[in-house]
């Protein structure tokens, strides 16, 4: 979306692509290549951190908020938030309510306990054994001005449990686990025991008395309570209930009363602020359940979609598998953070999640994979691997980035269940990236170098090739977007999608008017929360309250709010309250002061570390161990190697192997074929054939027993089937059959000692009769193609791109089939030369082509290196290495490379003096067999090959 915001700056909304040189994307480039050539050891780390943030999963959350936990989110939208001061909602209920308070976390003590029943005994009259339901007493009158108190007969006919009216109320408090009676709680020899026994225990008005509700400032371990800082007593009750009034003019009554015994906040008694709040418990509608299918069938169909176009990969079951396993992780992990710093997940429907994270990764694995496809095929696994990452990782940072901050920014704008949403998206988001850059790469890594792409990724680039000469319509620009050509249903996608998923779950709390005025709030630099102004100020701060009641009532348990609506609104999914602050009571000579301070994480975090770490080092031990045998299984030949899917990617992608003993005089001509074979033709008058299969050469013929060649030879060619060589002389061309190793017929040519332009056998000639074409300096060949092969092999203008390098002393050289560059030079020498280099040898017409120290010294052979210039923009994978790994004393010392022909795809084979060197990419086999240097000491062996230390010969010209 940035770049779209940019438009009007850069002109256009394409992500920027960052040069190869700019260090960012050298940076990604290289991270990526060592992730991909150590696939093994970062699939295992990211495995290993993946366990160490989903294991404590199930132990972070629960069902129900009772034990420290946290509430996994369910089917349903629920929401405790306060509603604006201006609103003009009407109250199904009032909330009242005190705290009791004794020293800090004391509040469990049964001095408390029996104070608390003396003011709550107080407020609402005799509760001992508290029963409403077995109420016959006749109901108050009706005159709302009587200030006579109830009977406790005529308070308990009023209850919810006795039918619903406007004068109904309930209560709800932590003596009711002794039932309210002063003997219980005087016979309990456990407190602690009787109110973790008792967390399910339920009112007479069927409401479960959870922890949340009667206690503030609760300490858990081992999931059991272990102290509250206070009791919290409250009444609900309809606007018209007469408990309620004289709840509210006995409460005026206790400071005068009770004043000697406790400290009171407020200290008139008189609690006048109030706040209405929404409890919501809503269950998914039809529409958002359709809603919700209908976003991940184009998801998924869009994702199908793209990866069945990637025809490189062959195991597209396992991709698909991987997506869904980084998604998962992503999510599961982000569920353990916010569990860990008590975020809040459960007002969001669970279905709603995944959504978001789906969304926004696809657009990045998608771009990756697209990127590894238009990598040269070329190229071994972790250089295609680490360009494809280093130029898509800085536009994915960039998204991540940006969709992280958006998140984060909303999260101040919208309530604070989509404010959870928004901080979940924002850690899933980057745990994405993560996992993007860890376990994807080193999976898609296995995959590449287990199903052997190079082949098929060549094939499919031919394939876009011929599928784009071919003429087409120009598609609509929504068929093009549905298709994701073009950058709208890949770059901005994800985002399009967070953003309307956040204002769609905002309007199910708010409406959708509410997220607008939020950012006018915040435009204009209101606060959000007016109502916490009036917190600030409050003396409650003095007293060091472990919770303060706003955040008590966000605590509520969601559950709770289902069984309220229930009891008062049956038909309904939420009711609104208007919430009174407490009237707090705190023991006189009480000790506020908190001896320790109160942990910052989830308590059941706490509890995790003292029960499970171990289990949890030895099954992320054990799931590593498995993840490595699994691998080890999938991947023998490298388990075997022990080479842990490494390349030479940090090495020379480029070997060199020697083809030496041919000859005994400089190689003036190469021929190759593609069967493997490669005719060379010396200045010591001998042609050689080079089984590269098979490893081995030998003459052509025995030129003085079978046919005489008349040297200088002009030329030399093979047909594609290697059934056939021809050799052009100053006067015949002389057939050699291959197979038989007998010489065929010789046809007189007249070149007057000319070397053709081209000189090759026709290659749909009969593999009997083999026809040779010469092409002179004048001369023009044609060949009449049909239609077929005409309109398919035809490429445009159009479908070209060019790209320029500038490769400073290129040598000698060729083109690949990748379409990269292969050659080798001379380096320019950095030291000058010695004066005895100069020297010329006292042997007239002479040159010492020896090894000598002298010659090794200076860089005889130091000098040459082999090039090569990658065919795409990654000047990354440009490189040099050099020819000769060490001085070989048996070489020629030249000062002038002979000629070079390709051999196969990836390598080209050059002249150098009397032996041939076949540069070849690392990891590839132009031909079935390996090559390998071929010894001097082969039978095949010219009878006049020079000496191991080399000898003196004279030059001249062959003839």
């Amino acid at each position: 979306m940035i770049w779209y915001l940019l438009y009007p700056l850069r002109g256009t909304t394409e992500a920027p692509v960052l040069s190869a040189s700019h260090p960012l994307r050298k940076v990604l480039t290289r991270y990526g290549r060592h992730a991909s050539r150590y696939a093994i050891t970062t699939l295992l780390l990211s495995a290993a951190i993946a366990a160490f943030l989903i294991y404590p999963l199930p132990f972070i959350y629960t069902s129900h908020v009772i034990n420290g936990a946290s509430a996994l989110p369910r089917h349903v939208w629920t929401a405790a938030q306060p509603l604006p001061y201006d609103s003009a909602a009407s109250p199904d209920i009032v909330m009242r309510s005190i705290w009791v308070h004794s020293s800090y976390m004391q509040a469990l003590s049964p001095d408390i306990l029996l104070s608390a029943l003396d003011l709550q005994d107080a407020l609402l009259g005799d509760t001992r054994d508290f029963g409403p339901g077995r109420s016959s007493g006749l109901l108050p009158p009706s005159d709302s001005e009587s200030q006579s108190p109830l009977t406790p007969a005529q308070r308990d006919a009023l209850h919810i449990v006795n039918g619903l009216t406007d004068q109904s109320w309930i209560l709800q408090s932590p003596l009711l686990y002794w039932n309210c009676s002063r003997d219980r709680i005087l016979a309990d020899e456990d407190i602690l025991a009787t109110v973790n026994d008792k967390k399910n225990h339920t009112t007479p008005a069927n409401i479960t008395l959870r922890h949340s509700i009667v206690f503030s400032g609760k300490r858990f371990e081992d999931r059991r309570l272990l102290a509250a800082d206070a009791l919290v007593i409250t009444l609900l009750y309809r606007t018209d209930s007469p408990v309620g009034r004289q709840w509210e003019a006995v409460a005026r009554s206790l400071p005068v009363k009770m004043g000697d015994k406790w400290d009171i906040y407020p200290p008139s008694g008189n609690v006048s602020t109030s706040q209405l709040y929404e409890f919501q418990f809503r269950p998914m509608s039809v529409q958002d359940s359709i809603i919700l299918a209908l976003a991940y069938t184009l998801s998924l169909v869009y994702f199908l979609q793209q990866v069945s176009k990637v025809r490189a990969v062959k195991s597209k079951f396992g991709l698909i598998v991987t997506v869904v396993m980084q998604i998962i992780m992503s999510i599961a992990a982000s569920f353990t953070i916010c569990g860990v710093f008590k975020i809040d997940l459960s007002g969001i429907p669970r279905a709603a999640y995944p959504l978001v994270i789906l969304s926004m990764s696809l657009e990045h694995i998608l771009r990756l994979m697209d990127a590894v496809v238009r990598t040269p095929s070329g190229e071994n696994t972790s250089s295609r691997i680490g360009s494809a990452f280093g130029e898509t990782a800085p536009t994915a940072l960039v998204s991540t980035v940006q969709n992280f901050l958006i998140l984060l920014g909303l999260s101040y704008a919208v309530t604070p269940s989509v404010s959870a949403f928004c901080i979940f998206a924002a850690i899933a988001i980057v745990l994405d990236f993560f996992f993007l850059s860890s376990f994807f790469i080193s999976v898609l890594s296995v995959d590449v170098r287990r199903m052997e792409l190079g082949d098929a990724l060549a094939r499919e680039a031919m394939r876009r090739k011929r599928k784009a000469r071919r003429p087409r319509e120009n598609p609509s620009w929504m068929k093009r977007m549905l298709e994701g050509k073009i950058a709208l249903s890949t770059r901005i996608a994800g985002t399009i999608v967070m953003i309307s998923f956040v204002i769609i779950a905002q309007s199910h709390f708010f409406g959708g008017g509410d997220i607008s005025q939020r950012l006018a709030h915040l435009y204009n630099g209101q606060d959000l929360e007016p109502n916490m102004s009036s917190l600030k100020a409050s003396p409650l701060e003095d007293i060091h309250q472990a919770r303060t009641p706003t955040s008590w009532l966000r605590l509520q348990d969601h559950d709770a709010a289902r069984e309220i609506i229930r009891l008062i609104k049956p038909s309904a999914y939420s009711y609104i309250a208007r919430v009174y602050e407490p009237l707090v009571f705190v023991k006189k000579g009480s000790n506020r002061v908190p001896m320790m301070k109160e942990p910052a994480l989830l308590p059941a975090i706490y509890d995790f570390a003292h029960h499970q770490l171990r289990t949890f080092v030895f099954i992320d031990i054990v799931v590593v161990a498995l993840l490595r045998l699994l691998v080890s299984y999938l991947l023998p030949e490298d388990e075997t190697k022990a080479e842990e899917l490494q390349d030479s990617s940090d090495q020379s992608s480029l070997s060199v192997k020697t083809l030496s003993g041919g000859h005994a005089l400089d190689i003036a001509m190469l021929a190759y074929s593609p069967r493997g074979y490669v005719i060379s033709v010396g200045l010591d008058r001998m042609i050689r054939l080079w089984d590269l299969n098979h490893r081995n050469k030998g003459p052509i013929s025995h030129l003085e027993r079978e046919i005489v060649v008349k040297f200088p030879v002009l030329a030399v060619a093979m047909s594609e089937d290697s059934d056939w060589l021809a050799i052009l002389s100053s006067d015949m061309v002389i057939f050699w059959n291959m197979i038989a190793h007998v010489h065929g017929s010789s046809v007189a040519v007249e070149t007057y000692n000319q070397k053709p332009e081209s000189f090759f056998l026709e290659p749909t000639a009969s593999s009997d009769i083999p026809r040779v074409v010469i092409d002179e300096d004048d001369a023009i060949c044609l060949q009449n193609m049909d239609d077929i092969g005409t309109s398919s092999g035809w490429c445009s203008w159009a479908d070209a791109k060019e790209r320029k390098k500038h490769i400073g002393n290129p040598g000698v050289w060729s083109l690949l089939s990748d379409g990269s560059t292969l050659g080798l030079r001379r380096r320019p020498r950095t030291e000058p030369r010695s004066r005895h280099g100069h020297q010329r040898q006292a042997t007239s017409g002479v040159r010492s082509r020896i090894p000598s120290t002298r010659s090794r010294d200076s860089g005889a052979f130091s000098c040459w290196e082999l090039w090569r210039a990658a065919s795409s923009d990654w000047d990354e994978l440009d490189e040099t290495a050099p020819l000769f790994s060490d001085e070989d004393a048996g070489h020629l010392v030249v000062c002038e490379l002979g000629p070079s022909v390709r051999v196969g795809p990836t390598s080209v084979a050059f002249a150098y003096g009397n032996v041939i060197k076949l540069a070849t990419l690392s990891g590839h086999k132009p031909f079935d067999a390996g090559i390998e240097d071929v010894s001097r000491e082969s039978p095949m062996n010219v009878p006049t090959r020079r000496r191991k230390m080399g000898a003196a010969v004279r030059s001249g010209a062959l003839g």
